[in-house]
This record gives structure tokens, sequence and C-alpha cells, in this order.
């Protein structure tokens, strides 16, 4: 696990730190190859306690990313391509980059040709510019509660999604 914590720098700091180092990484792959990896959007490149917002109502420790890796590395292509600075794709990974703990049968329902087949899709008609990033867990009916703290949950443990917190609903 990725050290989330520095005694060094502020958590506002590691988290801006950790985005920009993904923006720098994927830029430097993308103009020396014209492309770059999705693993650059996990540990140990940035802690998953920076990623994880929320958790599934039904449980569970998949780390599901509410828009897919792939997608957000090709629009940091697309965005590096219409010459947008680093400072601007780390902003738009910060947005994007986010994790849901859910449960394998969930898991199985979002991924599987034979159910909806969103591993690295959104819905139809889906777009960053207007699109709400759950937009694939609402589809799949997925309930799941937020963190109080998205991008700074530390320490993720199942009490740090009580009922208390924010939650959505995949129904609405």
């Amino acid at each position: 696990m990725a050290n989330a914590t520095s005694e060094k720098f502020s958590k506002e700091q590691m988290l801006e730190r950790a985005f920009h180092r993904i923006a720098w990484n994927v830029k430097h792959m993308w103009e020396e190859t014209g492309r770059s990896d999705t693993r650059l959007f996990i540990e140990p490149i940035i802690p998953d306690a920076f990623v994880i917002v929320g958790q599934s109502r039904r449980g569970g420790t998949h780390k599901e990313h509410i828009v897919p890796r792939v997608l957000i590395c090709d629009e940091c292509h697309r965005m590096f391509k219409n010459g947008e600075p680093v400072v601007a794709v780390a902003r738009f990974i910060r947005k994007y980059l986010k994790v849901v703990l859910i449960s394998k049968e969930e898991q199985q329902l979002l991924d599987k040709k034979a159910h909806l087949n969103m591993k690295q899709t959104m819905p139809k008609g889906w777009t960053f510019e207007t699109g709400c990033e759950f937009a694939r867990l609402k589809a799949t009916g997925i309930e799941y509660d937020l963190c109080p703290e998205p991008n700074h949950l530390l320490n993720p443990t199942p009490e740090s999604f009580a009922p208390r917190h924010a939650s959505v609903s995949g129904t609405g």
C-alpha cells in the first residue's frame, strides 16, 4: 500500500502532488510512445486512500473505478494533444479518478457481457462534459454511501462508510 501521509507535506499537498505525478507520467509516456498505461492510475503511483470515495451498501472490497481508467487515460491524451497544461490534466484526473468499494456480485453485474458489459465504458450518451461520474453505478442500480471527505480518506475501513454519510441510490 502506498503511503498517504507525510511529515513533510500536508494532506492537500500530498493529494496535489499525487495527481500531478499521474499527469506528468501520462504526458511523458504519451509524448514518447503515443500512448500511456492505465496502471499509472493505481498504487503505487497514487495511494488508494486518495481515490476511495465510497462503499456499496452490500459491502465488498472490490475497487471499482467509477469512470473506467481507460476512458480517463484516453481523455488525458486528448487534453495533451489539444495543448492542455499538466495542471489542467491533474485537475481533471482528480475529478474523475474515484473508487467505490463494491461486492464481487456487483462487479460481475457491471463487467460481464451477459449483464451490462460496462467494464470499460460508461452508459450510452455519457460525456465528461455533461455526465455524472457515478453514472455507471447508477445504471446498474448499485447503491452506495460516500465517505465524508472524498479524496481525503487516509485509512479506509468498513466503518468509514456508515449510513450517516451522504448516500446515493442507483435507482434515481
